[in-house]
């Protein structure tokens, strides 16, 4: 009878939650979670019950934050108790070494330094000449086989990756290496998706009982962990030989094992630090370009204010650089509004979790609790209408983007789509730069106009859809 009970108060919402839609027994809110889109179904719960929005997912308590204020409050002046991470079933797999979903432990903080080390601004300008000469192939690839345009997009990102990673370039994506670093992307992608043992801890040894082939899940996140332990090992192993051979460039993973001994890592740990930056800098990127050329499909205007200011200032002789960024203010802004107007994590990727219980503004926030940012709605409150994809409204704030992503003023605050608090992505000035060159390129060289169908029809373009998942890219459009 106690345990039926207990059971029957799975899903239901304490008293001194914030506000949310109403729960069933059991279930709670699960049955209301979007398999789809969810993005705009997280603005409309936003609209609905305000700043903070709780759900119960099962036993589990999600906390939606959709206000900027709230960010700074919880997030960022508490990021002590804010900073760690939900104990999802993808963490009992391997060693856990995966920054994004690792807890904030020595190793996680000994992870974050390494990153904003070799990853700060003044280390950022070292790969310029990578993401400069890359761009070269992108646009004459674009040039090329324009109808490839996606193609071409994603092989920038991985080579720009690949390069600064590893100290390779990628000039095509068939080779062994590139598909393999790709299928572990895919693979990651498909295993981070919640589990139903996520909410319902008690089925946790029932799960550890079974054998990986009779469940489904299991079974992605067991074939998760034989690619890293092979491909990751095989990565490191080639970098090696480039760094011994004298045919490498300079990279992050030539610098870990350079400072290996001072940064305490050892080999695994390496090669783990160094692929999870390519799975977390190749799709994001990728995606946000991919969103922008959509954004230009869409606001042809907007198009041509970008080419006017290009050749006004940069001219027909040369491309732009990111020595030009300060000159063109009108191609940062395009650069931030995508980064608004179409963000690539859509809810900031892994949600935090709470250290120990708290209140904050009178509402409870229970320990072991998930904290999602509900990034759509962040880029998106505070501005008029603001599917609008207009640049202008980023370059009337004269921060730059490298200040205002980690400024402590939400007023601040152009988008949140890097995050916030300790786990503010710490590759986002390598993101920016990779951002505004080759969208300043595309630009430059090339006129983005929508595809037509028969009889000259414009071929529609639905403004709001994405893919599914927690790295997301507009959906398919010509």
């Amino acid at each position: 009878m106690a345990d039926n009970l207990k059971l029957l108060q799975y899903g239901s919402r304490p008293k001194g939650f914030p506000p949310g839609p109403p729960t069933v027994p059991i279930l709670g809110n699960l049955h209301q979670m979007p398999t789809k889109n969810f993005h705009l179904e997280f603005q409309k719960l936003a609209e609905q019950y305000g700043p903070i929005v709780s759900m119960k997912l099962g036993g589990q308590n999600l906390f939606l934050i959709n206000d900027p204020t709230v960010v700074r409050d919880v997030i960022e002046k508490r990021s002590s108790n804010y900073s760690c991470r939900p104990d999802l079933y993808i963490r009992s797999f391997g060693d856990n070494l995966n920054i994004a979903f690792r807890d904030n432990d020595e190793i996680w903080r000994r992870q974050r330094k390494m990153y904003h080390v070799r990853l700060n601004v003044k280390s950022a300008d070292r790969y310029l000449p990578y993401q400069e000469f890359d761009s070269l192939q992108l646009i004459n690839d674009l040039a090329v086989n324009p109808k490839s345009w996606v193609h071409h997009v994603q092989r920038y990102t991985a080579s720009v990756s690949t390069a600064l990673l590893y100290g390779w370039r990628t000039p095509t994506t068939n080779t062994g290496y590139v598909k393999d670093l790709l299928e572990w992307v895919n693979v990651t992608s498909e295993a981070a998706n919640f589990q139903l043992v996520d909410f319902y801890s008690f089925l946790r040894p029932f799960y550890n009982f079974l054998p990986y082939w009779a469940l489904s899940s299991k079974m992605r996140l067991h074939k998760l962990q034989k690619l890293e332990d092979d491909v990751f090992t095989r990565l490191l192993n080639r970098a090696k030989d480039k760094i011994q051979d004298g045919t490498a460039f300079p990279s992050f993973i030539g610098d870990m094992l350079q400072d290996q001994d001072v940064d305490r890592l050892d080999d695994r740990q390496i090669a783990h630090n160094a692929a999870h930056g390519f799975g977390a800098a190749m799709d994001t990127s990728a995606n946000t370009i991919l969103g922008f050329i959509k954004a230009m499909v869409l606001f042809p205007e907007a198009q041509a204010k970008a080419q006017q200011e290009l050749d006004s200032i940069i001219g027909e002789k040369r491309l732009p650089e990111w020595s030009d960024r300060r000159d063109l203010p009108y191609i940062r802004g395009v650069v931030e509004e995508t980064l608004r107007w179409a963000p690539s994590p859509l809810s900031a990727a892994v949600p935090h979790s709470s250290k120990k219980d708290d209140i904050y503004n009178g509402m409870t926030i229970p320990k072991g609790s998930m904290l999602m940012l509900n990034v759509w709605t962040l880029n998106h409150q505070r501005f008029q209408e603001s599917r609008d994809f207009d640049p202008m409204r980023q370059t009337r704030d004269r921060t730059l983007e490298e200040n205002s992503a980690i400024s402590q003023d939400s007023s601040k605050r152009l988008h949140f789509t890097f995050g916030a608090g300790r786990r503010v992505c710490p590759g986002f000035h390598v993101a920016e730069r990779n951002l505004f060159v080759a969208i300043s390129r595309i630009l430059w060289g090339f006129s983005i106009t929508p595809a037509r169908g028969p009889g000259g029809k414009v071929v529609p373009i639905n403004r709001d859809a994405v893919s599914p998942g927690l790295i997301v890219r507009p959906e398919d459009f010509e």
